[in-house]
């Protein structure tokens, strides 16, 4: 597969059918392809347009792809929106066998590789990357997943956390801070399921309540990017 590369002025975070490097105002998106274990993995990353990294980067795992989930994925385009708002890169990318990443879904496990491998990636060009992983439903627990094997990682966020269709309890302990962002009216992940899990849950989690919102946090998603950027940025101000 050939690496196309053009620019031109558009808004951050629309869908971009080839490669490119978009600049925003003052934020650099580039859409790429990375080496994973079943093909190539499409991806975007986002940073401010400055000559310095980011020392913080965020990893971010989309829902279900048997159901839709993509890394355009409302919620985890407004997670992105926070991360580079909180002067992190960022970088989505979707599984094998989504949008154009090569490969097919393997419950649970491939997408898991996927994730290593981004990771691997990005450690690989930053090798002193602080790394902030988050998740969204199916995502949550890829990312909680590769959280518990991986010390690099220095937050986890996880919403809306699919805990009855993915073994959360048996996760290793993960020691860096972990925020747990749940809806009390959502359809797709019943809140009680949650709850349940959280009270047995041998784990260090920070429970941050969504009154009335549903799973895809519709009319929610700026409050959503605030309540993100308002737990994140002191974490990162400590470190």
């Amino acid at each position: 597969m050939t690496k196309k590369r053009f620019r031109r002025d558009n808004k951050i975070f629309e869908e971009h059918p080839n490669y490119a490097i978009i600049t925003s105002m003052t934020i650099t998106t580039e859409n790429l392809f990375i080496p994973g274990p079943a093909g190539l993995l499409e991806a975007a990353l986002h940073n401010r347009a400055t000559d310095n990294i980011a020392p913080w980067t965020m990893i971010l795992c989309h829902p279900h792809p048997l159901y839709g989930g993509t890394m355009d994925n409302k919620v985890i385009t407004t997670l992105a929106k926070a991360g580079v708002e909180l002067g992190c890169q960022v970088l989505r990318f979707n599984y094998r066998g989504v949008g154009q990443s090569e490969g097919t879904f393997a419950d649970a496990i491939g997408e898991c590789e996927d994730l290593h491998a981004v990771l691997n990636w990005l450690k690989a060009l930053y090798p002193d990357l602080r790394l902030i992983l988050c998740g969204f439903s199916f995502g949550a627990y890829i990312a909680a997943k590769i959280a518990a094997d991986t010390p690099d990682v220095k937050a986890l966020l996880t919403v809306s956390p699919a805990v009855l269709h993915y073994d959360f309890s048996g996760l290793k302990k993960i020691t860096c801070p972990w925020f747990l962002i749940q809806g009390d009216a959502d359809e797709v992940v019943p809140p009680q399921s949650v709850y349940d899990w959280l009270t047995k849950a041998n784990q260090t989690i920070h429970r941050i309540d969504f009154p009335g919102a549903g799973h895809f946090y519709h009319g929610r998603l700026m409050e959503l990017k605030t309540v993100v950027k308002d737990y994140l940025s002191p974490l990162m101000q400590s470190e």
